[in-house]
């Protein structure tokens, strides 16, 4: 198995799961993980994903929740990293690395995964409260911010990533929110996108 398959799959996982309550989450928060928090592939091409992955054992599957699959070492990925939707819909069979690797292999990759994730903010299973209902909002909120603010729909997101950085634990959808007051829009229309 190529080695840079298996870290594309440990730097995605490790990106899409820290902060996730056991380190386990659905095939529709991946999905929408992928396609809409971090914008790096459309909704089709992160449900194939999902399902490749989970086909070709790098995600176990085990009462609706995914999981890494045992022995996947997850690996923090370099700055400025981004997934190949073509690799990863490509991705060979999982296979246990060898007992014949050097120890240091793992060992790294322990190190480099130890710092402590910040939680995701719209995991509904990291706590006691319901969904957020205004999730479902913010596709139309980000066209509607880009439309009335002549932004790209990227750079929206970058803005809003930016502030929920910045902020610590805050939805999406609030700092979208702030991008547009940001960017002068009227926040009725705002509010009531939201509340849409």
């Amino acid at each position: 198995m190529d080695k840079s398959h298996q870290q594309d799959v440990c730097h995605l996982l490790h990106i899409s799961l820290e902060g996730l309550s056991g380190g386990t989450t659905t095939r529709d928060e991946l999905s929408r993980i992928w396609s809409l928090e971090l914008q790096w592939f459309t909704p089709e091409q992160a449900d194939e994903v999902v399902s490749t992955l989970a086909e070709r054992g790098w995600l176990s599957e085990s009462e609706s929740k995914l999981s890494p699959t045992t022995g996947l070492e997850l690996s923090r990925p370099p700055l400025g990293w981004r997934p190949i939707p073509r690799r990863l819909l490509k991705i060979p069979q999982f296979q246990q690395m060898s007992t014949t690797q050097p120890a240091s292999v793992p060992e790294v990759a322990k190190v480099v995964a130890e710092p402590k994730p910040m939680p995701r903010v719209s995991d509904p299973t990291s706590s006691t409260l319901p969904p957020d209902r205004a999730e479902g909002s913010i596709p139309h909120l980000i066209g509607m911010i880009a439309d009335k603010s002549a932004l790209e729909n990227k750079e929206v997101m970058r803005r809003a990533q930016r502030k929920r950085r910045a902020l610590g634990p805050v939805t999406l959808w609030m700092a979208l929110a702030l991008v547009a007051r940001e960017q002068g829009l009227d926040m009725h229309d705002v509010t009531t996108a939201i509340e849409a």
